[in-house]
């Protein structure tokens, strides 16, 4: 296991629903050249989240999230404190803290160090590819945020 993998996860042409898909890819650009990181865009999560992590020995996860905070609300979550954002769970699949422990149980190659960072939302039903002014306004801080984490992972190993 190498490497980390940062999963955007969300729907980009549902206006703030695409964030965590604009956020991994602006920190693999802050990122390129410096770190092995790979960039996957989900759109559903539980069992695809959890193979998306296989392989890797970190992971960060992004995505909206509606938890009654005021929209652009950046919040990190480990997985022991997880909570479900948008697309972390579908009513075809299961939650993703099930489905990592399944994999675990299963011998999964799972990552050690997984990190989800939630920007709160204001708009997910709108047709868009552009965020809400929060949203918007958000994003440096979330990339900035993830790019530390990352950076203080790539030191300590």
């Amino acid at each position: 296991m190498s490497g980390t993998v940062i999963i955007g996860m969300g729907n980009p042409l549902l206006s703030d629903d695409g964030v965590g898909i604009a956020v991994a890819y602006a920190v693999a650009e802050r990122l390129k050249n410096r770190v092995a990181l790979t960039v996957t865009e989900l759109h559903t999560g539980g069992i695809r989240l959890m193979e998306a992590m296989s392989g890797f020995k970190r992971a960060v996860v992004v995505d909206a999230m509606l938890s009654g905070a005021a929209p652009g609300t950046i919040c990190r979550f480990d997985s022991a404190d997880f909570v479900t954002t948008k697309n972390t769970f579908s009513s075809h699949d299961t939650d993703f803290s099930t489905a990592y422990n399944l994999g675990l149980l299963a011998g999964v190659k799972l990552p050690e160090q997984v990190s989800f960072w939630g920007i709160e939302a204001r708009e997910f039903d709108l047709f868009s590819e552009n965020f809400t002014d929060d949203v918007a306004a958000a994003v440096p801080g979330a990339v900035n945020g993830i790019v530390a984490e990352i950076t203080a992972w790539e030191v300590a190993a």
